[in-house]
């Protein structure tokens, strides 16, 4: 199915939780291996259209931060998602602790387990309003950043539109646009600033009231971070500032002389080649098709996955006003479909977003069955 044609209705939240809880109920009451699947099953599949229902109304929300209808379902989202998760932190617990975990275990591989474990430690019914308001703040904070609207070049230019301006070989105009942005921010900084406080704030209070001692470790759960921990990451940071700090120096001293100028400020970090900065060439539409043609030419798998997404609409790349930010991938359980959201200018930083996100829009339709 078409992503345009998708339907969407608000899921009510006392008829979702009172569904959940039964099925919970039915769970607990389980005599038998075979019944505990039947349950299982018909949760998972509740679960993933309340999800469906959720992503689909958050993406449509991405596209278009000032459509007022799926701005009140995003409100509505932020505050319901919080409330439905005691009831489905007591499934997780009930899984857990199933008679029949190990038959489970044996039948779905230990990692969903493993994942279901450090669920456990996000989540008290006594952070639900600090979830609430945290998610309130994220949302007003990606509804800033998309409204930005930023007089260049005889245009109205989103913070997205301006990327192809910090390419431009002339080094005045580069600083010339990093500048007109910058004041865009420094315009709004008294805001953005209160934004970030207020999350630090929120964060560090949900992670004190999980019993840790700040945000850090809530976070490392929360990303659902399985094979190594901060201990771990720490020693990468080291290596990193050992190895590839001194290398990336290098890179940009060898870009400064290349491009002429006596050190790499941050308007010219885009520029690397006195002739241009390598960029895609043609029109979104060529572009499309010879990233359908290179699908098409690795692989039955691929070829199936980009002729699915290309069909059905599940690419939404080109900026435009009052588009959400950055990039990602999402998933559509309820129809099987991934969705990526871009916002594609035509530099080369964006073919890295698309190539990144289909990478995983890829893993999630090569495992919907």
């Amino acid at each position: 199915m078409k992503f345009s044609e998708m339907p969407y209705e608000r899921p009510d939240y006392e008829r979702v939780n009172e569904r959940f809880a039964s099925l919970l109920t039915r769970f607990k009451a389980a005599e038998s291996l075979d019944e505990c699947l039947d349950v299982y099953r018909e949760y998972d599949e509740y679960s993933q259209n309340i999800e469906s229902a959720f992503t689909i109304a958050m993406i449509r929300n991405s596209l278009n931060t000032a459509d007022e209808f799926f701005e009140a379902e995003k409100a509505y989202i932020d505050e319901t998602m919080p409330k439905l998760a005691e009831v489905m932190q007591e499934f997780t617990k009930a899984l857990l602790t199933s008679p029949y975990r190990n038959d489970l275990e044996a039948r779905w591989g230990s990692l969903m387990f493993d994942n279901a474990e450090l669920t456990l430690k996000t989540f008290k019914p006594a952070i639900i309003e600090d979830l609430q308001k945290e998610n309130k703040l994220v949302t007003e904070y990606d509804k800033l950043i998309a409204s930005a609207q930023i007089d260049y070049d005889g245009k109205k230019l989103t913070l997205a539109q301006m990327r192809p301006y910090y390419e431009r070989p002339d080094r005045a105009e580069r600083e010339a646009a990093m500048r007109s942005a910058a004041a865009w921010y420094m315009g709004n900084s008294e805001r953005l600033d209160s934004l970030y406080g207020e999350l630090v704030k929120i964060r560090t209070g949900i992670a004190g009231k999980l019993g840790y001692e700040n945000f850090v470790e809530l976070g490392y759960y929360r990303m659902r971070r399985n094979g190594y921990d901060r201990e771990a990451v720490a020693k990468f940071r080291d290596a990193v500032a050992k190895h590839i700090v001194p290398l990336a120096s290098r890179l940009k001293a060898e870009q400064a002389r290349r491009i002429g100028v006596d050190s790499i400020r941050v308007y010219d970090d885009a520029f690397t080649f006195p002739d241009g900065t390598p960029k895609p060439t043609g029109t979104p539409e060529e572009i499309f098709a010879h990233g359908k043609k290179m699908y098409h030419e690795l692989s039955g798998e691929t070829a199936e996955f980009i002729d699915f997404m290309l069909k059905n609409g599940l690419f939404d790349v080109l900026s435009r006003p009052g588009k959400a930010a950055g990039g990602y991938c999402a998933t559509i359980p309820a129809y099987k479909s991934p969705f990526i959201f871009a916002n594609f200018n035509g530099t080369s930083g964006d073919i890295d977003v698309l190539t990144h996100e289909a990478g995983h829009a890829f893993a999630s339709h090569v495992g919907r069955d």
